[in-house]
This record gives C-alpha cells, structure tokens and sequence, in this order.
C-alpha cells in the first residue's frame, strides 16, 4: 500500500479491527497470490512511453509467465522501462497489494486506498491523515495509456503511478539496483519494514530480480528464464496486443460473469490481509483465490479456512471452499450480506445447495440453520466455530465425474469463478 506520511499501514489497519476485542497479534504478511487467472477478458491497455536510456529489466521467468497474466505482465515491463525501475520488483509488489488480476481492488478500501497498487487517494484517511495535503494519487497519478483519464482503478494508470510513486517518492533505486535498497523502497510503500519486505523480494527474486545482494531463488527451476519472452521497449505492444487469454465463458452470476478456469492447476497463499488471526498461512487453489479476496474486502470478512483435509467428499481438499467470519463483529451487515448476495436464504437454509440456496459458481453454501454453521447466535463458540461456509461448482464436486473422497488435496480439472463487473468492488 502507497500511503502518504502515515506509519500504520492498511493491513495493520484492517486486522485491528478484528482482533481488538481479545489481544494485537503480530502482523504476518503472507502473499503468494501469483495467480495467473487468466480470467482477463479485460484489455488492460498498454503504457505508451519509455524512459530513453531506462535499462530493459530482467527476462520474465517461467514463474513469473506462469502467475502473471500476459496484459498484465506487459504493463509491469513498460512501466519499469518508463521509470527505470526493475519490472520484477513492480509486478512483486503488485502481487503483495492485490494480486495480478482479474480483480483490481476498485474503490477505497476503507482506509483512504484503492485500485491495483493500493494507493493512498483521500484525504484525512489513514493512508492519507493530513486533510490539507495532497494525496500520493493527486501527485502521483498517471495516464498511462492516454485515454484522456486518469483511474486510480485502471492498471494501465496504477501500475506506472506506482512505479513513479516508488521512483521519485520511496526511494527505490534505478533497474540494476541492490536488493537492500530495493528491499527499503518496499518497506517505504508499505509503511513499515516487516514481513511484506520480505514476501515482495522473494516473489521479485523469483521473477527475475538480479539485483547485488539477491539471495538464490527458492525455486531454481521457476526461475529460469521463460523460453520466447523478452523484455519490450518503450510503447510496444507486442504481438497478441494487452490483454491475457479468455477463459471459458458460463453466463451470469449474482456478482459478475461466470466462467469456468482450467488452470492453473495449483494452490497459492492468501494474503494476510484477508486471513483471521491465528489462522494463516491458507492457501486455496489458485483460481478462486482473486474471488476470495474480492468477497473478503466487498463484505468485511476474514478467512479461517479453505484447503484443508475435512469434509472429505466437499470442496475443502480441492482449495475450492472458504470459511469465513466478520471481520468487524458486525455478522449480519458482513457475512450474511455476502451469503444472501451470493444466493442463501434462511427458507433453503437447510440444505444450502444450488440451484436453490446456492448461485453460480457456488455450489453451496452454509450458513445460520445448516449444521455447525452460522453467525455466534446460532452456532455458539467455542463448542460451535461460527462461521460461514462457500464451495465453488468444480469437476470433482458432488455430482461431477471427479468426485470422491480425499485424504490429500487435489486440484480439480475445472473450477467455475465470477469476474466483476466494472466498478463491482464497491461493496
């Protein structure tokens, strides 16, 4: 998060919410939402300038293609070259805030943040305190694909405003620089040297950052070199132009279009900022996790569960299912706000399942009058963990040909996910 003279960054901000009540636990950031849903159907545009004499970057990697969707990779790379500053740190940072996509975290997110790249944009918010000064967006911001606007939710302009943000404002020094001084820039858009650092360095090393003082990568072979990728220069859009591949498309949903994603086939953290204390690291199947967090910041819940070895016939074992609770106290404005926009009502209540009691792409959903489920009112902690649960529609659902019990996770060869409408973060 971009914040303007404040030393309480969003995500301390955003758990003190929750955990007032009991005791402040220290802050964990975990982030590895390298998801490369290649949900975009989006074009995201593409930077128009370079830097003369900015040095190219780093060739992606086979990680970085991997998790980053091409439009968006393509933004990162012109954008570092226009800034001169090392894409594969960018796209980390990028990762740490709000993933690569589809989801781009429109809108404030409560504490004076927004968009992509999570930069400060009121005043008198905590990312911004100072009501009489101008905030990073106001000072920073960008139109980066020169269409006469200036969106602090479009990664076209976010993207290179947080490259300039992290240039002229954070310290972070020109492609070619040292990790310690990359790794401080990082700490300065934070707010706080912790975790995050740590967590942006090891995905930029994993991307490609060579910068003196890296450390190896943590996955050597992730970090090879992707074979036909090189870094563009400055306006170009490369064939295949911005935007990423199209998944497979199902119709509509109660928050978006709903498409059904046959990769990636894997499991990926989430980030601290959504995970209830106490119960992190999770991690889902990569292609619900940008659903997760959009569904997590629009209706203030916390996670406590997704991949997991229970309900061994459910979508638990597939990273397809997520536990949730308020993240403010407040049940009936948060959690079942999110589980009647999504389909539940309390007359389907005990059977939670689609089409019924459930829409797309979600299969079920327990909450208050299913068992073992519900707001503290109806399942009483600690005997009963009040909580609400979501599974998504996927081939090893029940009733789908893959379906069975599981001991260990597995990834589904599909999983059904929503994409936003334009705007839909606002919640």
């Amino acid at each position: 998060m971009a914040a303007a003279n404040t030393t309480t960054p969003r995500r301390r901000l955003g758990r003190l919410v929750w955990v007032a009540p009991t005791a402040l636990l220290g802050l964990v950031v975990v982030l590895a939402l390298g998801i490369g849903l290649a949900l975009g159907g989006t074009d995201l545009g593409c930077i128009t300038t370079g830097k003369p004499g900015a040095a190219a970057g780093p060739t992606p990697t086979r990680t970085a293609v991997r998790e980053i969707p091409a439009g968006r990779l393509r933004l990162y790379q012109q954008a570092g070259r226009r800034y001169d500053i090392d894409w594969a740190f960018l796209a980390a940072v990028a990762a740490q805030e709000c993933n690569h996509g589809p989801y781009t975290c429109p809108g404030d997110n409560g504490y004076g943040c927004a968009g992509p790249m999570q930069i400060s944009m009121r005043r008198g918010s905590p990312c911004s305190p100072a009501p009489d000064l101008p905030t990073l967006w106001e000072l920073y911001g960008v139109d980066g694909n020169r269409d006469g606007r200036v969106d602090v939710n479009d990664p076209a302009d976010a993207i290179p405003a947080a490259a300039r943000i992290l240039r002229e404002a954070k310290g972070a020094p020109p492609t070619g620089g040292s990790y310690a001084d990359y790794r401080q820039a990082s700490c300065n858009y934070y707010g706080a040297c912790s975790v995050y650092a740590d967590q942006v360095m090891a995905r930029a090393v994993q991307y490609g950052f060579q910068g003196p003082g890296s450390p190896p990568p943590a996955d050597p072979a992730g970090a090879r070199p992707a074979p036909g990728h090189t870094q563009p220069g400055p306006g170009d859009a490369g064939g295949g132009g911005c935007a990423g591949d199209r998944p497979e498309q199902l119709g509509r949903g109660p928050i978006g279009p709903v498409k059904r994603l046959h990769s990636p086939r894997r499991f990926e953290l989430l980030p601290d900022s959504i995970v209830a204390a106490g119960f992190g690291p999770i991690r889902c199947d990569a292609r619900i996790v940008s659903n997760v967090v959009y569904l997590a910041r629009r209706f203030r819940m916390l996670v406590t569960a997704c991949a997991a070895i229970h309900s061994l016939n459910g979508e638990h074992p597939l990273g397809a299912a997520i536990d949730t609770v308020s993240a403010t106290g407040d049940w009936p404005a948060t959690v079942e706000r999110a589980a009647r926009a999504l389909g539940w009502k309390p007359s389907c209540a005990a059977s939670g399942v689609a089409p019924a009691c459930a829409r797309p792409p979600f299969r079920f959903i327990a909450y208050n009058g299913y068992p073992s489920h519900g707001d503290p009112a109806h399942c009483p902690p600690p005997a009963c963990p009040a909580h609400l649960h979501l599974s998504w529609n996927t081939s090893a659902s029940q009733g789908n040909p893959e379906n069975q019990a599981r001991t260990t996770l597995y990834s589904p060869s599909w999983i059904d996910v929503f994409t936003t409408d334009e705007g839909g973060g606002r919640g």
